[in-house]
């Protein structure tokens, strides 16, 4: 290694490595406070891993009674990431909390930079730049708020870069020739599509690139191979649970575009911080961008993904893929182009020097709006510690999937989850795929032992022809039957930003 690329290395680490670790305290914390909900749809996903290891059993995870006997849970995401998390919860002892889900989150998050670390050793890029821009990329909210989060993106996007690792050769950004990496990728690619059914990029950019390099043969067997394997998985999960794995994952919840939603989505992951990053990669990797694996990757990942956007419930989430399809063409674009008989590609000639400048200033400006982004998180991290307790309501121990603004405290005295996602049901009710009439009565005999609303039932029921695209969350508590049996039956408390509903007296609270 040159002097150069030494003091690259030397001047660039010590920002980004407190970067990263700034983003693994939020990590760290999480793990720690295992009954707070630090991010809003951890308590669904709890739900279904409670729902699954009530019994064991796949039916319990993706019900098919229509969602009438408890447990009452819409599970949206394929099983591996909820038996991984089965399975650390029985090593460790923890079932009930967030530990294994996070935990599961936390690894795959390190395995991921880990192999970003791998490319850009492997493609020679500009240290200095390429770690200022991975920390960039790492504290906008769309990847932060996953770290270690009881989510299944990161597990997915950790397969899907297991996969491409096993493809790709960094040092030219070409795939492996054989039949081996191709069944590794193949492989890898098959089980993040059964984390989360949405992280079908990559396969789909390898296959591309397949066809473009001429070699039909192995694009034909790959994808016919994954295709095969991927809907063999699907319709064994739909017998093994009586037809509830296809109406959980695909025919639950179905709804039309909404360019708002996108708006406000986008918004939301702050792009003034995108804007820096995504010019400096354009800036760095001019000339050598080419129709190849990494490009196909980014633009049918952000493809996807945007469309995904649309649709109403959307978050931040979705940008995690194309972020890290980003770095990926960042690390294997941005490597020096090797000359014969050059000793050293970055430092041998002026032009490299000069690009190696450029690299560094890029490396401070994005370094400055990571440290921004960092800072301007501060507020939160500080209300976050000081309300990790808001979860759990004392008078209410032993109800694991309590989350006072966003889930319902709708359980059975054993754990197990009556009712996981509020905004899910409420739109399932609206469009006529779910009776509430179960939930309604046990709610006017009382037989729900508390109920928590973030919504202001004293605004009266949903006015006629409102439903989930206007009123969001707020429909489900406000939707006509289920407000007038939580107003009617329960006497409301306050304590903080949410209302705690108890059963009204003489009414006697027990399990449905």
């Amino acid at each position: 290694m040159t002097i150069a690329r030494c003091r690259a290395w030397r001047l660039a680490a010590p920002l980004n490595v407190a970067l990263v670790a700034f983003v693994l305290f939020f990590a760290g914390l999480r793990i720690a406070r295992s009954r707070t909900v630090f991010y809003y749809t951890e308590g669904p996903v709890l739900g279904s891993l409670a729902a699954l290891e009530s019994r064991g059993d796949l039916t319990d995870l993706y019900p098919s009674d229509g969602w009438a006997e408890p447990p009452v849970v819409l599970t949206l995401y394929p099983p591996v990431h909820f038996l991984f998390a089965a399975a650390v919860d029985g090593w460790l002892g923890t079932d009930g909390s967030f530990v294994g889900l996070r935990m599961i989150s936390a690894a795959a998050f390190l395995c991921v930079l880990g192999l970003l670390v791998a490319q850009t050793i492997r493609s020679r890029a500009p240290p200095a730049w390429i770690l200022a821009l991975s920390a960039a990329v790492l504290l906008t909210p769309g990847v932060y708020r996953l770290a270690a989060a009881a989510q299944v993106d990161v597990l997915a996007l950790a397969f899907t870069w297991a996969g491409v690792t096993a493809a790709l050769d960094a040092r030219d950004g070409r795939l492996r020739a054989g039949a081996l990496p191709l069944a590794l990728a193949a492989t890898a690619f098959f089980f993040a599509f059964f984390s989360k059914q949405s992280f079908v990029a990559a396969p789909a950019a390898l296959a591309c690139c397949l066809l473009l390099a001429r070699r039909v043969r192995a694009a034909a067997i790959f994808s016919i191979s994954l295709a095969a394997a991927a809907l063999l998985g699907m319709f064994a999960l739909n017998a093994v649970t009586s037809g509830g794995y296809l109406a959980n994952t695909l025919g639950a919840l179905t709804g039309s575009s909404g360019w708002s939603n996108l708006a406000a989505t986008l918004w939301s992951s702050r792009p003034l911080q995108w804007l820096p990053v995504a010019a400096v990669v354009l800036f760095i990797s001019r000339g050598r961008l080419r129709l190849g694996f990494v490009e196909i990757y980014l633009m049918i990942s952000t493809a996807l993904h945007t469309a995904a956007m649309l649709k109403t419930g959307s978050s931040v989430n979705y940008l995690m893929e194309p972020a890290f399809a980003l770095l990926l063409l960042a690390a294997v674009r941005g490597g020096p182009v090797v000359e014969p008989g050059a000793r050293d590609p970055i430092g041998a000639a002026q032009g490299h020097r000069t690009k190696q400048q450029l690299a560094w200033l890029a490396a401070c400006a994005l370094g400055l709006s990571a440290t921004a982004a960092a800072v301007h998180e501060v507020p939160l991290l500080r209300a976050w510690m000081a309300s990790a307790g808001t979860a759990r309501v004392a008078a209410f121990e032993g109800y694991p999937l309590v989350d006072p603004l966003f889930i319902p405290a709708v359980l059975q005295r054993d754990g197990r989850p009556w009712l996981n996602d509020p905004f899910a049901f409420g739109a399932l009710e609206e469009t006529g795929q779910w009776d509430p009439s179960r939930l309604v009565s046990d709610l006017e005999h009382g037989r729900v032992p508390f109920v928590l609303t973030p919504v202001d039932l004293g605004r009266g029921p949903a006015p006629e022809g409102r439903g989930t695209r206007e009123l969001v969350m707020a429909y489900f508590w406000r939707s006509p039957r289920i407000w007038k049996a939580v107003t009617g039956s329960y006497r409301p408390m306050s304590t903080g930003r949410v209302k705690v509903w108890l059963p009204k007296e003489g009414e006697e609270a027990g399990p449905p």
